[in-house]
């Protein structure tokens, strides 16, 4: 028994012996095993694309495939080649000297086993963009190349607006169409309502931003029409793109046919006149009987006085004449609806009218005028290179020589902020014939950012008109649009909260310079700039 128990310690101790050996012979020949003397790198042929936010491979391959985990590789950005993204290195990845933005972002795809040196690149940016190295290294040879990475970015949703076009005639409009914020350059579309495209008479325009986003804008030359609308489409692919519509006609005001205006004034202040001379009467009438009341009351009193007593059906009659006429307040008192002729009902406020459902015409100045509510600016929020007189006027007044000012932007807020309804004000820029260098008027969100460097942009929370003594009048949009005044004294701003939408307005001749129809933001504060230099005022009216 103890023989066989022998033997088969010995057949175990030798199985045990060959698994030993096999494994120290083959470890070290993997380990040995010698890189390739030469060889190259494949990559795509064209760019690489993704979405801002997404996880992206740029993907390297070795060729001919062999184990690549004893050799260096290298990922850099073109822009920096002493600074790699990523550092493959002594079997492991090195933590420096790569650029800080790329750290916990990068990685290799795996398979180095089989020649594969891929990047993952996760949480891609705009500024990730561009061209990337693929480089592997031995101590006999080296290689690189390289593979270019597209961020896309979805812009903002098209602003349209109509204007009159110039010489244009024959009823026709410019309708100008601006999106912002894309990456790489947009296309942009014109069709009418069935979704036919316009590819003649049109224009179009991109400009880049400091990030590098682009903006593009178009200008049409369309017939006027109040029932054909028009689309215009911004993309990047079927997947990316933003659409907005419009109908292309201006509404033209009563004031520009002679005499109609003048004519429906007057008839207006004749109507007016009738229904007020028609309430005084009634209301004298009322006060006229309420006299008469207590006149036979006291005349009542002074028959009995001679008479030495009142039956007790004369005092129920005389109390049963008293009560027959009221005065309003008494009818009022007594739970009574006081109505005269439907005096009260005929007229709404311009809440009530939105409510019923009237339609508002921001072509139409007197539309808007109707909403005019008071404004009164916010001392504490002003630049200190603007002072405020009684809430309502601003001026600029010296700077202080200071290292750092507060910031480069020269305006003021309003105590004001509207989140809801319509409303409209009026900012007077010109005083007699003396005329202002520049100004600038408009709404902004709440919480804007307030450093020197952020222009004021819609996508910063900026809407304003502005004018300059160089450029003229323009407002805040990349590209600007063109906006012809003549004369400008008061310039109207209305507010639609509701719709999203913020109007200008030429007080003067009563007419629309120009709509903004994407004003989105929870809270909106009136503001104003004197301009800059410039000590004559500007004040709400």
């Amino acid at each position: 028994m103890f023989t066989t128990f022998g033997n088969r310690g010995t057949m175990h101790l030798g199985l045990c012996l060959r698994v030993l050996i096999l494994v120290a012979l083959t470890v070290p020949i993997r380990a040995a095993q010698p890189a390739q003397e030469t060889f190259t790198l494949t990559v795509p042929n064209g760019p690489t694309s993704t979405l801002s936010g997404s996880s992206v491979s740029l993907l390297c391959q070795v060729s001919p495939l062999f184990n690549v985990e004893p050799l260096e590789v290298r990922w850099y950005h073109s822009s920096n080649i002493h600074s790699p993204a990523l550092l493959y290195k002594d079997h492991k990845i090195q933590e420096t000297p790569v650029v800080p933005r790329y750290r916990g972002r990068v990685s290799l795809t795996g398979g180095m086993e089989r020649g594969n040196v891929s990047l993952t690149l996760e949480r891609v940016t705009l500024e990730d963009r561009g061209e990337y190295v693929c480089q592997v290294s031995s101590e006999q040879w080296y290689e690189k190349a390289s593979v270019f990475l597209t961020v896309n970015v979805t812009g903002r949703e098209p602003v349209l607006s109509v204007a009159e076009a110039r010489g244009g005639g024959g009823g026709q409009v410019n309708v100008t169409c601006s999106s912002e914020g894309w990456s790489p350059q947009p296309k942009l579309t014109w069709r009418n309502k069935d979704g036919a495209e316009i590819r003649n008479e049109q224009e179009v325009l991109n400009t880049s931003d400091p990030q590098g986003l682009v903006s593009v804008s178009s200008w049409l030359l369309y017939a006027c029409s109040y029932s054909d609308w028009l689309a215009c489409t911004v993309s990047l692919s079927e997947e990316a793109k933003r659409e907005g519509r419009i109908l292309p006609h201006i509404y033209t005001a009563p004031t520009a046919v002679p005499g109609v205006y003048k004519e429906a004034l007057i008839v207006t202040l004749i109507l007016s006149l009738v229904i007020i001379c028609a309430l005084c009467s009634v209301i004298l009438c009322k006060r006229r009987g309420s006299m008469w009341s207590s006149s036979q009351k006291s005349r009542n009193r002074s028959d009995q006085a001679e008479l030495g007593q009142r039956p007790a059906e004369t005092e129920h009659l005389i109390k049963g004449a008293e009560n027959t006429v009221q005065t309003p307040t008494e009818q009022r008192a007594a739970g009574e609806e006081f109505n005269l002729e439907g005096a009260e009902n005929t007229v709404q406020t311009p809440t009530e009218q939105r409510a019923a459902g009237e339609e508002l015409n921001l072509n139409d100045w007197h539309h808007v005028k109707i909403f005019k509510v008071n404004i009164l600016l916010d001392e504490k929020n002003a630049h200190p290179a603007i002072r405020i007189n009684k809430g309502k006027r601003a001026h600029y007044v010296k700077e202080k020589d200071t290292e750092k000012p507060s910031r480069t932007h020269l305006h003021v807020f309003s105590e004001e902020r509207f989140s809801s309804g319509q409303h409209y004000w009026e900012v007077k820029v010109k005083d007699g014939t003396t005329e202002k260098l520049s100004w600038y008027v408009g709404v902004a969100r709440e919480n804007v950012d307030k450093r020197p460097a952020v222009p004021l942009t819609p996508q910063n929370g900026f809407w304003i008109l502005s004018y300059d003594k160089e450029q003229g009048f323009h407002v805040n949009t990349d590209p600007q649009p063109p906006i012809t005044v003549a004369k400008l004294t008061i310039v109207g701003v209305f507010l639609d909260c509701d719709r999203h939408t913020l109007s200008f307005y030429n007080v003067d001749t009563k007419s629309l310079l120009y709509t903004f129809t994407d004003v989105k933001t929870s809270n909106y504060f009136p503001l104003l700039s004197p301009g800059r230099c410039d000590k004559i005022p500007i004040k709400i009216n």
